[in-house]
C-alpha cells in the first residue's frame, strides 16, 4: 500500500479511537452545540493530522471515505464517528489540490450515486462546488445524469431547498455546450410533443396547443362532466382519428422517452400525460384500450429507491379504462390486475371491474369471461397468418409461452422469416409480432385469475362455463385442462374433465351433464385420497399438462400442533430469506409487503386480503438483529445500498376476520390450505438456511418464548412429493439410484448414501461412521439440468429442490465444491 494510503488509513483509525468524546446532546441551546462542538474540532489529534497531512494524503482520504463511510453506518449509534469523517472529508474538499484527478471524481460520483446512506454523511454540496465542468469526463457526466434524476421532484412536483440547490449544482455541471434544452415547463415527453405540433401549420397548431393546454388543466382525480365535454368538443374539432391516432402515437413513446431507466416522469410530463390519458379513453376503441394499459404498466414500474415511474398517471390510466364501456378495457384491467404490485392500483382496479359490471348487469367473473378477445387460435392454440407466399404460425404452448414460427411455401419450417418478408410487409410483420405478445400477456392474465379463484370460489352457470371455458379461443385452452365440478344445486355432484368433446370423470366414465346446472373449480382438498389419487393418474396418463397444479396441487390441513398453538402456526417458522425475492413473491401471490431496514420500517407484516372471507392472513418475518443483539454486525444483518436488510426470518402465520384474530381449526380449510402453501413457497424458493436463533414467541410482544417444537406436517404433503417424485425419476438419469420411502427419497452415491427429507427437503448423509445433515451450495443446485418436458407435471418449488438434491449426490464422486467435499469427508 502507498505511503499516502497508510497515512490516510492511520488518520481514518483515529478518527474511530478518537470521537467517543464529541459532544452530542446536553446543551442549552444549539448554538452552544455548535460551539463546543468547533471547540473540540480544533483539539481533536485525528482532525489536526488531516489539516497538516500532505495533498496526496488528502487525495487518498477522499478516495477511501465512501467505503470508511458504508462501513460505519453499518454499526448502530455511530453518529459521533460519522460526523467526524464528515468533517474531515470537508478539510480533505478544502485542501485537495484542483483539479481533482478524474479518477477520483469518476469513482466519488460512482460510488455516492449507489449508495444513498453514504451520500447522507458525505458533504455532497461541498464536493459538487468544487468541480467545474471542464472537469467532467463522459463518465462522470453519466453519473451526474443518473445523481441528477435521483434528486427530482416527487410526482405532485415538490422538492425540498437543500434536494433543488444539490439539483441545481449537479445540472450545471453535466450541461454540455450546444446540447439541447427544454422549454420552461416542458419536461422530455411533452417536449417531443410540442415539437411535433410546432410544426403544423398555423390553424391546426391553435387547435393542438388549446387541446394540450386543456390536458393540462385537469386536476381532479376523476375528472367532471364539464372537462370531459370540452374534452370531445376538441377531439372533434382536430378530427377524431387524426386526433386519437397522435395521441396513440404519444403514448407508444412511453412516460420518460429518451431518458434512461432510472428515470420517474416529472411533473411537467404528467401533468399533459394524465390528460392525455383520458382524452384518448373517450374513443371506447380496443386499441386505445390495450396503448392507455401499456402506458399504465410502464407508470406503474418501479424505480428502485424511487417508487414508481408516475404513480398519478398510472392510477389515471386504471380510472380511464374503468370508464371506457368496451370489452378490450375489461381485459385490460384483468391483465394489470395481474402485473401491477401496488395496493392502491388494485383497489382502483377492483373499484373500476366492479363498476363495469354493475353498468352491464353481470358479475365481474362474468364480465372478465366475456371480455377476453376471441383470438384466432385453433383449439390446438394455433393463429396462422399468411404473409406473401409464407405462413407465420403464432403458437401458444401448454405452459404459456408463445411461440411464432414460420413455414415456406414448400411447408418447410423457417427459423424466422426471410428478409424480403420483412421489407416487403413490414406492417403485418409488425402485427404478428404484436398478436404474440397479446395472446402471451392475456393467458398469463387469465391463468392467474382462474387459479386464484380458489379462494373466490364462483359458481359458473353450464352454458356460460360451455361458451368461455370451452368453446372460446382463449379460455377454452385452459378451461379444456382442468377438473370441474358440475351440480345441480340440490346435492347432486359430478367432477369431470373435458376429453373429446365429452366429460368424464376421474375413471373415464361419460358424465350425464343433462343434469348440470353450475360449474365451479375442483380444488382436491374436498375429496377422498382415492378420488385424488385416481385424478392424478387419469391427468397423468393422459398427458394433460394443466395450466397451474390443480391434481397434483399440494394442500395443507390444521396439525395437532397448530391446535396447540390454536392462534397461529408456526409451521414455516425459524426460516432465513432473501428480502428482495421474498417482497417479489408476495406481490406475485397477491401479499402485501414493504421492504423493510434495521433503521426504518422494521415491523412491516406481510399480509394477504380475503375479501370473499371478510378476513386477512398475516405471516409475520423479523430483522436478524430483533432476533438476537448479536447479529447486528453479523453478516445476517447486511444491508442493501439503501439501508434495507439483505435478510429476514419467517416466523408466525395468523388470521383474522373483520379484523379479529380467530382460532386456526376455525380457518375455512381451503383458506388454511392456501394461505399456507404460499408461505411453503416463500419460505422454499427464498430460503438460504435454518434460523438457528428462532424461539416460539407465543403471542407475539409479550416476551413468552418457548422451546422449538418440530410441527411440520409430514402427511399429505409428504405423499404428494412422494407420488411426484415416483413419476418423474424414471424420466431422470439417477432413477436407477434412488428409491422412495414414506418420508424420504434414498440416493445411493459412490461414496455413501443419502437421504432427503419429502417433508422439508433435508439432506442427510448416512454411512457406518457418519450421520450428518448437508448444506448443500445453491451454486451447484441451480447448475443441476433439469429437462421434464416429457412429463406432464410441474414441480413445486420444495419437490424440485428435492430433485436437485438428488442429482448432486447421486453423482457425488464429481461434486467440486470444497464446502460440501468437507462435509462428505469422515471425521
Amino acid at each position: 500500500m502507498p505511503d499516502a494510503d497508510h497515512q490516510a488509513l492511520a488518520i481514518y483509525q483515529s478518527i474511530r479511537a478518537t470521537s467517543g468524546d464529541r459532544p452530542a446532546a446536553g446543551f442549552a441551546s444549539v448554538a452552544e452545540l455548535l460551539r463546543v462542538i468547533s471547540q473540540w474540532q480544533a483539539q481533536n489529534e485525528a482532525l489536526k493530522a488531516m489539516h497538516r497531512a500532505l495533498p496526496e494524503v488528502h487525495l487518498a482520504f477522499l478516495a477511501r471515505s465512501p467505503e470508511w463511510l458504508r462501513r460505519e453506518t453499518r454499526i448502530p449509534g455511530n453518529f459521533r464517528i460519522l460526523h467526524t469523517l464528515e468533517d474531515a472529508i470537508r478539510i480533505c474538499l478544502q485542501a485537495a489540490p484542483k483539479p481533482l484527478p478524474s479518477a477520483v471524481i469518476e469513482h466519488l460520483l460512482n460510488d455516492l450515486r449507489r449508495n444513498p446512506s453514504t451520500r447522507f454523511f458525505f458533504p455532497f454540496d461541498q464536493f459538487l462546488s468544487v468541480l467545474v465542468p471542464q472537469d467532467i469526463t463522459e463518465k462522470a457526466r453519466v453519473e451526474l445524469r443518473k445523481l441528477h434524476l435521483l434528486n427530482a421532484p416527487s410526482a405532485t412536483g415538490k422538492i425540498d431547498e437543500r434536494q433543488r440547490n444539490t439539483r441545481d449544482l449537479i445540472a450545471a455541471l453535466m450541461h454540455v455546450d450546444g446540447g439541447k434544452t427544454l422549454n420552461p415547463g416542458r419536461g422530455p415527453w411533452s417536449q417531443i410533443v410540442f415539437d411535433e405540433i410546432a410544426a403544423k401549420d398555423d390553424i391546426t397548431r391553435s387547435g393542438w396547443l388549446a387541446f394540450m393546454e386543456h390536458c393540462h388543466s385537469v386536476e381532479e382525480t376523476a375528472p367532471g362532466s364539464k372537462w370531459t365535454r370540452r374534452s370531445g368538443e376538441l377531439i372533434s374539432a382536430l378530427g377524431e382519428g387524426e386526433a386519437n391516432t397522435a395521441m396513440l402515437r404519444w403514448l407508444a413513446l412511453g412516460p420518460t422517452a429518451g431518458q434512461p431507466p432510472e428515470a420517474r416522469s416529472p411533473i411537467e410530463d404528467s401533468s399533459y400525460q394524465k390528460g392525455v390519458i383520458l382524452c384518448l379513453g373517450l374513443s371506447e376503441t380496443p386499441r386505445a384500450a390495450i396503448a392507455i394499459a401499456d402506458f399504465g404498466l410502464a407508470c406503474l414500474r418501479k424505480v428502485p429507491s424511487l417508487g414508481a415511474v408516475s404513480q398519478k398517471v398510472g392510477f389515471a390510466c386504471i380510472q380511464a379504462l374503468g370508464a371506457m364501456q368496451c370489452k378490450e378495457a375489461v381485459s385490460q384491467l384483468t391483465r394489470l390486475r395481474a402485473k401491477v404490485k401496488y395496493s392502491t392500483a388494485h383497489r382502483l382496479i377492483e373499484k373500476s371491474l366492479h363498476l363495469a359490471a354493475e353498468r352491464s348487469g353481470v358479475t365481474v367473473g362474468d364480465l372478465e369471461d366475456i371480455s377476453v378477445p376471441r383470438y384466432p387460435l385453433t383449439p390446438q392454440g394455433i393463429a396462422e397468418t399468411q404473409i406473401g407466399d409464407h405462413v407465420a404460425a403464432v403458437r401458444l404452448c401448454e405452459d404459456g409461452r408463445v411461440v411464432t414460427t414460420w413455414y415456406s411455401p414448400a411447408g418447410k419450417l423457417l427459423k424466422s422469416p426471410p428478409s424480403h418478408l420483412r421489407k416487403s410487409f413490414p406492417k403485418k410483420n409488425r402485427l404478428v409480432a404484436l398478436l404474440a405478445k397479446e395472446i402471451e400477456q392475456s393467458y398469463d392474465a387469465q391463468r392467474a385469475r382462474v387459479e386464484f379463484s380458489f379462494l373466490s370460489p364462483r359458481d359458473i352457470p353450464l352454458a356460460h362455463w360451455r361458451r368461455y371455458y370451452i368453446d372460446h379461443p382463449l379460455l377454452g385452452f385452459l378451461g379444456r385442462k382442468l377438473i370441474w365440478v358440475f351440480s345441480d344445486g340440490q346435492g347432486w355432484e359430478r367432477a369431470g374433465l373435458w376429453s373429446d368433446d365429452e366429460v368424464r370423470d376421474s375413471g373415464g366414465k361419460l358424465i350425464n351433464m343433462a343434469r348440470a346446472q353450475q360449474v365451479r373449480v375442483w380444488h382436491p382438498l374436498s375429496y377422498s385420497a382415492a378420488e385424488v389419487q385416481r385424478w392424478r393418474a387419469r391427468v397423468f396418463s393422459s398427458g394433460v399438462r394443466q395450466p397451474f397444479r390443480q391434481a397434483f396441487r399440494e394442500f395443507y390441513q390444521v396439525t395437532e400442533d397448530e391446535r396447540q398453538t390454536h392462534l397461529y402456526s408456526n409451521r414455516f417458522a425459524g426460516v432465513l430469506l432473501r428480502q428482495h425475492q421474498f417482497a417479489s413473491l408476495c406481490k406475485a401471490r397477491g401479499w402485501n409487503y414493504q421492504l423493510m431496514g434495521a433503521g426504518f420500517d422494521g415491523a412491516r407484516v406481510p399480509h394477504k386480503n380475503l375479501e370473499h372471507w371478510n378476513m386477512h392472513a398475516e405471516f409475520y418475518v423479523d430483522l436478524p438483529p430483533d432476533r438476537a443483539v448479536a447479529l447486528r454486525r453479523s453478516s445476517l444483518a447486511e444491508q442493501s445500498a439503501a439501508g434495507i436488510n439483505i435478510f429476514i426470518g419467517s416466523d408466525q402465520v395468523r388470521f383474522y376476520r373483520d379484523r379479529q384474530e380467530i382460532p386456526i381449526d376455525e380457518v375455512p380449510a381451503i383458506v388454511f390450505s392456501e394461505i399456507m402453501r404460499d408461505v411453503d413457497l416463500f419460505t422454499t424458493a427464498c430460503a438460504v438456511g435454518d434460523d438457528e436463533t428462532w424461539s416460539d414467541q407465543g403471542e407475539r410482544g409479550t416476551g413468552v418464548f418457548a422451546h422449538r417444537r418440530e410441527i411440520r406436517d409430514f402427511s399429505v404433503v409428504t405423499a404428494l412429493r412422494a407420488e411426484m417424485l415416483s413419476r418423474v425419476l424414471p424420466h431422470t438419469p439417477i432413477g436407477d439410484r434412488c428409491k422412495l420411502t414414506k418420508t424420504s427419497l434414498e440416493i445411493r452415491g459412490q461414496l455413501g448414501t443419502y437421504h432427503i427429507q419429502l417433508g422439508w427437503g433435508g439432506a442427510l448423509l448416512a454411512t457406518d461412521t457418519i450421520t450428518r445433515w448437508l448444506k448443500i451450495p445453491q451454486k451447484l443446485l441451480d447448475a443441476v439440468p433439469i429437462d421434464l418436458s416429457a412429463v406432464p407435471i410441474d414441480l413445486d418449488p420444495r419437490t424440485e429442490l428435492i430433485l436437485r438434491k438428488a442429482h448432486v449426490l447421486a453423482d457425488d464422486w464429481k461434486i467440486d465444491s470444497p464446502d460440501l467435499v468437507r462435509q462428505l469427508m469422515p471425521d
